[in-house]
């Protein structure tokens, strides 16, 4: 045997190509496993349970039989789950601004602030989203009490904020409490990933704090306050624990909001699959309400 043959039998044979195809979908086995069971598979189970309508023949009980898209022409009939996308719509448009108008204040200030006094404002502002939905819920519901209020007590108005004209209003505030200190650690953290050298940059060219903060700062800010406010469009389309903790304590109408609704067709009218099929328009809503803000603010950064 001549060296050359002796060197080509100890050297390691190649990997076969088919062997080199699946060596990246190994890895991405558990994911997607993972993926399709707890994603993919719910999707589609509810699309196929809102295809089911309840039917009644003579005076047995009710079963489920075909209905083809029956249930999705009749949520565009039913005024109270439009008029729930209605509310849902007009609260995103007030609160989502007003909430991250003031993440962004306050990510701005605690950008200038040095040492423990910037630690203590962090975990200060941080703190009201620590606290559970619901017990943030039973918490605001005793400051709204109409009778309970230190609100009312203090000021000697008896003011009801669980009324019909201001309980969206009153929601928006708990909503605001719990998740701006949220989105503000967001911004003061994109903010510290700033390089210093922009912002000496900016002062050697003359520019004030003012000017740094609204020539620099903001601008640098852009991309992450588009991320926050997509997350809080999804967040706000998902409201839910408020509105329903809220429920025994005022007049809080079952079409406050789109998943206060569809909770109330499931569990207490036992409508699957209307139920189901509230739920997939939800979802496009969202889809929808998401992508079209995206694009917006897409053609506004290439402007």
């Amino acid at each position: 045997m001549t060296a050359l043959t002796q060197v080509q039998a100890a050297a390691p044979r190649p990997k076969s190509r088919r062997a080199g195809r699946a060596t990246p979908w190994f890895f991405l086995a558990p994911f997607l496993v993972a993926f399709v069971a707890f994603f993919i598979a719910p999707v589609g189970y509810a699309i196929y349970l809102s295809l089911f309508i309840k039917k009644r023949s003579g005076f047995g009980p009710a079963r489920e039989v075909f209905g083809g898209v029956a249930n999705y022409v009749r949520a565009f009939q039913d005024s109270d789950f439009l008029q729930s996308l209605a509310h849902i719509l007009i609260f995103g448009l007030i609160q989502i601004p007003i909430m991250l108008i003031i993440a962004t204040g306050m990510a701005l200030v605690l950008d200038s602030v040095k040492g423990k006094a910037s630690a203590f404002f962090r975990t200060a502002f941080y703190l009201p989203y620590t606290v559970p939905s619901v017990i943030a819920g039973l918490l605001w519901g005793y400051l709204y009490s109409k009778n309970l209020s230190p609100l009312n007590q203090i000021t000697g108005l008896k003011t009801d904020f669980l009324s019909s004209q201001i309980v969206l209003a009153s929601i928006g505030n708990i909503i605001t409490w719990t998740w701006t200190g949220y989105n503000m650690i967001t911004l003061y953290a994109a903010l510290q990933n700033v390089s210093t050298d922009i912002y000496e940059a900016a002062r050697i060219d003359g520019a004030n704090n003012w000017q740094l903060t609204r020539y620099v700062k903001l601008p640098l800010l852009r991309p992450t306050l588009t991320l926050t406010a997509i997350f809080s469009i999804i967040g706000t389309m998902q409201i839910f624990s408020e509105p329903f903790v809220l429920r025994p304590l005022g007049y809080v109408p079952d079409n406050i909001t789109p998943n206060t609704y569809l909770y109330l067709t499931v569990a207490r009218d036992g409508n699957f699959g209307y139920g189901a099929a509230l739920a997939v328009i939800l979802a496009v809503f969202t889809l929808l309400m998401s992508g079209f803000f995206l694009r917006h603010a897409a053609s506004e950064g290439d402007s």
